[in-house]
């Protein structure tokens, strides 16, 4: 492939080395943690985000016992296709970053949209995942948690740098990080906030080994090693019930 050739697959234009970019591109680029310069950054500060986590179950055991080619294949496939289940199920997300064979995903506000996309977002892909892409391989598995809490956003750029990068901090994601990985594979934990505002209904978790690896969880508020809760459904009153739902913890 020659230059020109290059130029024309990046829609390059070669007088003002600059690429022209769609709406939709433009607004997935938002979502990302990589922008393009502006020189505006942001500072802010989301008390309510809703914050979904997920990592495969297995995949330390797999990469062990199969060719790096097969390993990378599937990581590969597991990215790209979660990246195409955001876009089409998640399109209001506010960011998302992958993390090896994990990913974080963060809509700023609450409401009933973001509920809906993050638990559409998880149970589709489970699903994909046990009918196609895991199927030959019955040790691997998602697992997941769905937090609501406070985060702050932030973004920075190094000094010769056209790009900057945006990414988030916060307890909100601790806990996410934290909860998931007592889900069981195909298993969605929820936070004990979801479940008390009505937002969600879950089933609490009785299981005496797994209320002792959540009390020996670091990092985490008392308030949240009281009580796990693993998904149920989404509660169908969910958006006429936030016009009056009070979100201050």
């Amino acid at each position: 492939m020659t230059d020109d050739d290059i130029i024309s697959e990046l829609y390059l234009n070669s007088n003002s080395d600059t690429v022209e970019l769609d709406q939709l591109t433009l607004d997935a680029l938002k979502k990302g943690p990589i922008d393009i310069f502006d020189n505006v950054y942001l500072g802010e500060t989301r008390p309510n985000s809703l914050i979904l986590c997920i990592d495969i179950r297995g995949f330390s055991e797999f990469m062990r016992q199969n060719e790096e080619s097969l390993v990378f294949g599937l990581i590969k496939s597991f990215s790209s296709n979660f990246l195409s289940c955001i876009n089409q199920f998640g399109y209001n997300c506010s960011y998302y970053k992958l993390l090896g064979d994990g990913a974080l995903v963060i809509w700023d506000k609450l409401d009933g949209v973001a509920i809906q996309e993050a638990v559409t977002v998880f149970t589709t892909y489970v699903e994909f995942l046990e009918e196609e892409l895991f199927k030959p391989y019955k040790n691997l598995s998602l697992g997941g948690a769905l937090v609501l809490d406070k985060v702050y956003k932030y973004e920075i750029s190094a000094e010769a740098s056209q790009l900057k990068y945006r990414d988030y901090v916060g307890y909100g994601i601790n806990l996410a990080c934290r909860l998931q990985g007592l889900a069981s594979g195909g298993g969605l934990i929820v936070s004990k906030k979801l479940v008390d505002i009505g937002a969600i209904y879950g089933n609490k978790v009785t299981d005496p080994d797994i209320i002792k690896k959540l009390h020996s969880l670091k990092g985490v508020k008392d308030e949240d090693k009281e009580a796990l809760y693993l998904y149920k459904d989404i509660n169908p009153r969910i958006i006429s019930i936030f016009k009056v739902l009070s979100l201050e913890f």
